[in-house]
């Protein structure tokens, strides 16, 4: 209560009329025009309550933080953290980053006032005469009415004066600016994220592949050294005329055959070490020295996982967060074309000094103004009506993406997991055709060394057992294609969890730089909780 103003007295009248236009820019400036955004529903087509496919091990989960260290590949490892470091993509991506990073500065300086200073100091003088210039009529005019120095010498004029502005945000338009370029940010880190899971998916399935060639190699060398015995002992029974030539030449164009397809098995090789080049920015000898020690060794395939629920996948991906960001950006949007069409009020005020010397003498003026001014949009010719309608399209845009995004999604986690799925059956099926077909073929030479067996009955058996070793590589490049599951399952929305475990975004990026890898969680929210406790609120990529 007032100690001045007895209570039950009434507020002068004057005051109150002079208080009104302030409480009324307050309580239209607690106002934002446009929708308040709110995550879009999604209908069971888009997110289903379960997977259709098999779950690997019913839906544990696996650790997806590192998740390539789970093949205990050291060269691997060692190729994924070598192309995080230099990878063009990546510096796009964090490029992208930097410039949201900007906009919302830019956004959030709009809603504060302005300042400016400006200051000039000028030396002026003039020549005096006393010459007219004569018209036509006969009148002449002084030259001194023609410059206001001619006759006043010389004089020194100093000014200085500052400038401060603030357009109030009475419809929220700036606001929502800010709330626009805050969604982009978050966006850009998500596409930062996902480049980042993209490229170490990337080196991981071609290092895998690579692998598989190698072996292939293994296995084409095997097989021509095989044809090759097979040629000598053909020759010696072709010497003794014990086979006719046909027989000879069939056994020499097998070992032809089994040179060219090593020659192109090689080639395919030597594609992927370029490939891997590209992706690491290794040299080429170096990554060769690298790849040397575990030469066509077979990675093992480590236990597969995903959530049980589709709803914790899509979460966690960080284009479905992008595209879900871009919507939120979006439905701001609409309402900075809204307050756009709506009027302005700024409130101005400036200060200044003027000193004017002449001849010893001076004289400084000092002045000062301040009051608000408004702006109306009267008539536009419909081109505010068309900037809001223009927003609504793009949110209509942006919010048909993120569905189609979503059922990608969905239907990339399916075919992953029907790959997987099938992987463990086909697997354990090659491996033991190519185990009985090892045997079939032993079975097969010794006959044709023996005498009982033709040279065609022995080829044939050596192609199907070709066959089946290949298939085997096959079989388990297939079941190592779970390198590529991680990247739907990873954590991509952190900027939600960030927020709301009270954790700037700066700090997290640094916090994931100085781990070198995306800070992801296995348990959800759990995990953040966990980590915003204990890996700390301070430090770390920004």
């Amino acid at each position: 209560m007032n100690p001045s103003r007895p209570a039950g007295t009434p507020w002068p009248a004057g005051l109150v009329r002079r208080a009104a236009p302030v409480l009324l820019a307050l309580a239209l400036a607690a106002c934002a025009v446009g929708p308040d955004y709110r995550t879009p529903q999604l209908a069971g087509v888009e997110a289903p309550a379960g997977w259709h496919a098999t779950l690997p091990h019913h839906g544990s989960r696996m650790m997806l933080a590192r998740w390539w260290e789970q093949f205990h590949d050291t060269a691997l490892t060692q190729l994924i953290e070598q192309a995080g470091a230099d990878s063009p993509t990546l510096a796009q991506a964090v490029g992208r980053v930097r410039e949201a990073r900007a906009s919302v500065s830019s956004s959030r300086a709009a809603l504060l006032p302005q300042l400016k200073g400006s200051g000039s100091a000028v030396r002026q003088g003039g020549f005096g005469g006393s010459q007219f210039l004569g018209g036509a009529g006969g009148t002449g005019v002084s030259s001194t009415s023609l410059s206001p120095t001619l006759g006043l010498g010389t004089f020194t004029t100093l000014a200085a004066s500052a400038d401060a502005s603030w357009e109030l945000d009475l419809f929220g338009g700036k606001r929502r600016s800010l709330e626009g370029a805050d969604a982009r940010l978050e966006a850009s880190l998500a596409d930062w994220h996902d480049a980042r899971v993209t490229l170490s998916a990337e080196v991981a399935n071609t290092y895998l592949q690579q692998r598989e060639c190698e072996a292939l190699v293994a296995i084409g060398e095997t097989t021509r050294a095989s044809r090759r015995e097979t040629l000598q002992l053909t020759e010696r029974k072709f010497g003794a005329g014990f086979v006719a030539p046909a027989d000879l030449a069939q056994a020499q164009a097998t070992v032809a055959d089994a040179t060219n397809a090593l020659e192109s098995q090689r080639a395919q090789c030597e594609q992927g070490l370029d490939q891997l080049v590209t992706l690491t920015g290794l040299d080429h000898a170096a990554l060769v020295a690298l790849l040397a020690p575990g030469k066509g060794r077979m990675l093992a395939p480590p236990d597969a996982g995903a959530p049980d629920v589709p709803a914790q996948v899509l979460s966690q991906r960080s284009d479905v967060s992008s595209a879900e960001r871009a919507v939120a950006g979006a439905s701001a949007d609409i309402g900075v074309a809204v307050a756009s069409r709506l009027p302005s009020l700024t409130l101005a005020g400036s200060i200044g000094i003027n000193t004017f010397r002449i001849s010893g003498q001076s004289l400084t003026t000092k002045s000062w103004s301040f009051g608000p001014s408004v702006s109306l949009p009267v008539f536009d010719g419909g081109s505010g009506a068309a900037r809001v309608e223009t927003a609504r399209a793009r949110y209509d845009q942006a919010l048909a993406s993120y569905r189609a995004k979503v059922r990608q999604a969905v239907q990339e986690v399916e075919d992953a997991l029907v790959r997987l799925d099938a992987a463990g059956r086909c697997l354990d099926a090659a491996t033991v055709a190519d185990a009985q077909y090892a045997k079939v073929l032993e079975a097969a030479s010794a006959r044709y060394r023996l005498g009982a067996g033709s040279l065609l009955q022995l080829e044939d058996v050596r192609r199907t057992t070709l066959s089946a070793s290949q298939a085997l590589a096959a079989a388990q490049q297939l079941a190592r294609e779970i390198a590529a599951l991680p990247q739907p399952c990873m954590l991509a929305d952190r900027a939600s969890v960030y927020r709301q475990w009270d954790l700037p975004l700066d700090a997290a990026l640094r916090q994931e730089g100085a781990h070198g890898t995306p800070l992801v969680f296995t348990d959800g929210i759990a995990g953040a909780a966990r980590f915003a406790q204990g890996a700390g609120r301070h430090g770390a990529p920004g």
